[in-house]
């Protein structure tokens, strides 16, 4: 609880100092982006990556694409966010696009500095975040919404879901890593009505 506390303070303060020092958003970025925020995957070298299309940002279309089945393996949020809309993860991805490489998928919700050492976390709010990529991993960060997980392999890692947790199988539950997070909802098992 104390964990969960102190990171929603950390988050309200964050949110608070960056609206202040803001009058307006900062623009969407229009060249590629050189991804310095993506973490890693455990035991691997850098995920940065270059693209037209952003892997990194804040705006609620990228990441709805970036997210979808033709998006990327790794997508990193930029600041606190919130989708109006239905998240859908869909699609399945290697890691760092190599098909030699597992089957696996990140939400990057914080930033990091060239240590690697966590500098920031990010708030996405979304009312339902479904999940369909299979081994898609949250990592750090606050999701404050409902998920539903009908894929193998989810995990919230080092993060907080602020809602409820329903997988649509007991398998896919039991493929899950909930270990390192904060969940201030419900787990449960519920089938599609």
């Amino acid at each position: 609880m104390k964990k969960l506390s102190v990171l929603l303070i950390a988050s309200v303060l964050l949110a608070v100092f960056t609206t202040g020092c803001l009058d307006t958003p900062p623009p969407a970025p229009s060249t590629p982006q050189t991804s310095s925020q993506a973490p890693p995957a455990q035991g691997s070298g850098t995920d940065a990556v270059t693209s037209a299309s952003p892997k990194e940002s804040s705006v609620p279309a990228d990441i709805i694409n970036g997210l979808s089945d033709s998006g990327f393996w790794i997508f990193a949020v930029l600041s606190d966010v919130t989708i109006n809309d239905e998240l859908v993860v869909s699609g399945e991805f290697h890691q760092r696009d190599d098909p030699a490489q597992p089957i696996y998928r990140k939400l990057a919700l914080y930033a990091q500095d060239a240590d690697r050492n966590i500098t920031a976390h990010y708030i996405l709010t979304v009312p339902l975040m479904t999940v369909r990529s299979p081994n898609f991993r949250i990592q750090s960060g606050v999701v404050r919404g409902d998920i539903v997980v009908e894929a193998d392999g989810f995990e919230l890692y080092g993060g907080v879901l602020l809602g409820n947790l329903t997988f649509r199988t007991q398998a896919q539950l039991d493929s899950a890593n909930l270990d390192e997070a904060t969940i201030t909802g419900t787990v449960s098992v519920a089938a599609r009505e």
